[in-house]
């Protein structure tokens, strides 16, 4: 470790731009310890650097570049002070005293508070303040992601992709989620919105976060109190689309000086409608030839949830916090779906059937935590933490089938594959445990070193059959396979330093390594992957409106375990939904430049994937008897990706910010009929605008565009939303109400061509047309909220939180 240091103290030999330094009293001229003292920039209110308060109300601050800057100090229980602008050069710049008024007034009083920007740049990604739309109440965290900018989610094939890429890791506070992407959706929607602080897109992350995630990070925090006294958030949604929806959110924060506790409790109930319809032929050797098929499914969708959150700190000295954290999410789904399918048969017969899949899914999630934090003094601390989560999911299916012919009279199928109906039991469980800990040191004024460790360990656990229908008995399909298990463990380490190149310059680089190992009952070799993933930052600053940055890092989009096991289920006599047990993980490799100027911003970034992931692509299995919808490896893509974004204040109270996502993505398909190699252009705009009216009344007009795009061997039409949010502040802080009417014009309808781009499995080429319940009908809600309690101080705290860290 010492000779770590002095390599790298060695290699930094520029001098360090001086320091800022004060002190905070209140009115009775005793010192505010941990109040948050911000440095902004004079000119567009940006922040250059951030602290807290020591115990004797002492601050430092450490600016990167020279400007003329003013100073924002808050701290619970204060009113908050905001200093003239001054200038900072190359000498230290000692403030006068600084002192904050007291505030006694509470909650269910008239206050003035500002709301966070919606979006906030980091040198990382983007902070979404989801609390600051008017459309996050009543709404689902599933719901929310897909009003990000450059969030895109397919309910229908049950994934995500994050400015265009598949490969997204989702974070609850900070920890991995380790479950499939179909089973994370889920939980997704039984999350409420109303409970979340902030969504980080994460889309450079540095060496202290997790290899996985090829295309990037969404990290969701959770709210969480620190301040003392008691406080109530309540709210009430009801709506209406196909059928009713409701949501209730309570919670509840007491602080102490030594601790604080939060819980909070959500109740969900949705009653939603989607389906798909669409037409192709296919040539399948088993049913004689070549056929054509009208198809589709509605679902009518009846869900209840419950989420739990627990959170609990405590401060036993000074220097040391304790906590615990817990997040239980339950619910259970009814779902109906109204099979069809209508064929033209070889012999140009007519065989037409409908089917009703009856199943219902119940799922359980838990996610603990304890932790651990010491600060050993001003310049080094540790943060030790271990977790487990534990997630269990049954979903029993009964589908049946009836056949008719082209006068609609009842027939027997004469294709032996063609039965009357299956039932299916999954269960699957996942447990996995994680221990991690991080140590930061600041070498000097200008050097920081961090390092960690993290080990987890996950059991996987699937036993699923479907039975067939076969005259009157029920009798297991070959097809299908169960019980399957599986291992995974990940051991982890990393380093990373942060250091000042020069006062406008400054770079962080760091290195991770990773070591993989999976095994799966139904494979003879386990799967293990030992690599080093580097990341470097570079960032300069010339003044104090400009910034340039540079990134590069290295990432892996491992396979999730459902991707890898064999075959699972299937509604339609000529398909089986499987894993791929051969399937690779992909590596990236991503360098990016960024220039922002006042708040706009441009980036570009250049991205190599070896071996990116497709999920739901048809192949055929060995025996070419069956198709099989599977997850399939492309053998890699290139992209140059331009990011753009306009923050732009039309008048005092109107806000309106526009982004768009230009890529042109080159890409190598090989498990098609015969390879392929393809170009194109990928397109999405997102806008948000708030408006504020008299009678404390405010607008949000929101909404992204994605223009026809390439999917494997699959080819999709454009498609977007348009939402609108009307809020309505009552007078003397009595509550509020807030109108949401997401997908205003009804246009979330996704088109796909399937095997336009390559000829795939059978010679498939078909078009079906998916619609989200807003598709098919207005779907509003209206959400009454409001906050009870006191406003009083800040906890004394002595740490320094990674959201505090990220403005240094």
């Amino acid at each position: 470790m010492k000779t770590l240091l002095l390599t790298l103290s060695g290699l930094l030999s520029y001098p360090l731009l001086a320091q800022i330094t004060g002190r905070v009293l209140n009115t009775k001229a005793e010192a505010v310890p941990f109040a948050n003292v911000l440095l902004l920039s004079a000119q567009d209110s940006t922040i250059i650097s951030g602290t807290t308060t020591d115990e004797n109300g002492g601050f430092r601050l450490n600016p990167t570049q020279k400007g003329t800057f003013f100073l924002r100090i808050s701290s619970i229980g204060y009113h908050t002070y905001q200093s003239p602008g001054f200038s900072f050069a190359d000498t230290p710049l000692a403030m006068p005293v600084i002192q904050l008024a007291d505030e006694n007034n509470t909650l269910n009083e008239v206050t003035i508070s500002a709301r966070k920007e919606l979006i906030q740049h980091t040198p990382i990604g983007k902070m979404i303040n989801i609390q600051s739309s008017l459309m996050t109440k009543g709404s689902n965290a599933l719901q929310v992601l897909e009003r990000l900018p450059g969030v895109i989610s397919d309910r229908r094939n049950n994934q995500f992709s994050l400015n265009g890429q598949a490969g997204v890791t989702v974070l609850f506070n900070g920890r991995r989620i380790q479950m499939a992407m179909d089973e994370l959706m889920a939980l997704l929607e039984s999350t409420p919105a109303d409970n979340i602080e902030k969504i980080e897109l994460i889309t450079s992350p540095a060496a202290q976060y997790d290899a996985d995630g090829g295309a990037g990070i969404i990290n969701i925090v959770f709210k969480k109190n620190e301040n003392e006294g008691t406080r109530i958030n309540l709210s009430a949604t009801a709506g209406y689309g196909y059928r009713e929806k409701a949501q209730t959110a309570l919670s509840l924060s007491r602080g102490f000086k030594k601790a604080s506790l939060n819980a909070a409790y959500a109740f969900g109930h949705n009653h939603s409608y989607s389906g798909y319809r669409g037409h192709g032929t296919a040539d399948f050797p088993f049913m004689g030839g070549l056929n054509s098929t009208e198809f589709g499914g509605l679902t009518d969708r009846n869900q209840q949830s419950h989420n739990l959150n627990l959170a609990a700190e405590y401060r036993p000295a000074a220097h040391t916090t304790i906590g615990a954290e817990l997040t239980f999410s339950a619910s259970k789904s009814h779902n109906r779906v109204a099979i069809l399918g209508d064929r033209i048969m070889p012999d140009s017969s007519f065989l037409g059937s409908t089917g009703l899949s009856d199943g219902t899914s119940q799922l359980q999630n838990l996610i603990s935590s304890v932790y651990i934090n010491h600060k050993f003094s001003a310049r080094a601390q540790l943060n030790i933490d271990a977790s487990y989560i534990g997630y269990r999911n049954n979903s029993p299916t009964l589908v049946t089938y009836r056949y008719y012919n082209e006068s609609g009279t009842d027939i027997p199928p004469t294709n032996p594959i063609f039965n009357y109906g299956n039932r299916g039991q999954s269960h699957s469980t996942i447990q996995v445990g994680v221990f991690k800990a991080d140590y930061m040191l600041d070498v000097s004024p200008k050097i920081r070193l961090e390092t960690g460790l993290k080990a987890s360990y996950a059991r996987n656990a699937n036993d699923s059959n479907v039975e067939r229908k076969v005259s009157d008995a029920w009798e297991i399909d070959p097809r299908t396979q169960s019980n399957i298990h599986g291992n995974e463990q990940i051991l982890a380490a990393y380093a990373q330093s942060r250091f000042t190149l020069n006062p406008k310059a400054n770079l962080q680089a760091g290195i991770r390594y990773e070591y993989w190992q999976r095994d799966i009952s139904t494979s003879h070799e386990a799967f293990t992957i030992a690599q080093f993933f580097p990341s470097v930052l570079y960032t300069y600053a010339p003044n104090a409106h400009t910034n340039l940055s540079f990134n590069y890092s290295r990432r892996i989009s491992r396979p999730a375990y459902t991707d890898l096991i064999s075959n699972l289920f299937y509604n339609d006599a000529t398909f089986v939904f499987s894993g791929n047990p051969l399937l690779k993980p992909t590596l990236t490799d991503a360098l990016k430049a960024e220039y922002s100027y006042k708040g706009y911003s441009a980036g570009l970034t250049f991205q190599y994937y070896l071996h990116p992931i497709l999920r739901y692509q048809i192949t055929a299995n060995p025996q070419n008897d069956i198709g099989v919808s599977s997850p399939q490896n492309l053998d890699y893509q290139k992209s140059i990706t331009l990011n753009l974004n306009a923050p732009i204040q039309l008048t005092k109270g109107w806000k309106l910010n526009l982004g768009s996502i230009t890529a042109l993505r080159r890409y190598k398909i090989s498990y098609t009929l015969r390879p392929a190699t393809e170009t194109y252009v990928y397109q999405n705009l997102n806008f948000s605008q708030t408006i504020s009216l008299p009678l404390n009344f405010e607008v949000e007009l929101s909404g992204w565009q994605n223009f026809a795009f390439l999917d494997g061997a699959n080819k999709l039409k454009g498609f977007g939303v348009v939402n609108l949010g009307i809020a309505k502040k009552l007078k003397g802080d009595k509550g509020t109400f807030q109108l949401s009417l997401p997908d205003l014009f009804q246009t979330f309808s996704i088109y796909t061509h399937i095997g336009s781009v390559a000829p795939i499995a059978f010679n498939i080429r078909s078009q079906s047309n998916y619609k989200d319940e807003t598709a098919f009908y207005r779907v509003i809600r209206l959400t009454y909220s409001r906050s009870f309690g006191k406003n009083t101080k800040s906890i004394n705290r002595n740490t320094i939180d990674e959201e505090r860290e990220r403005v240094r």
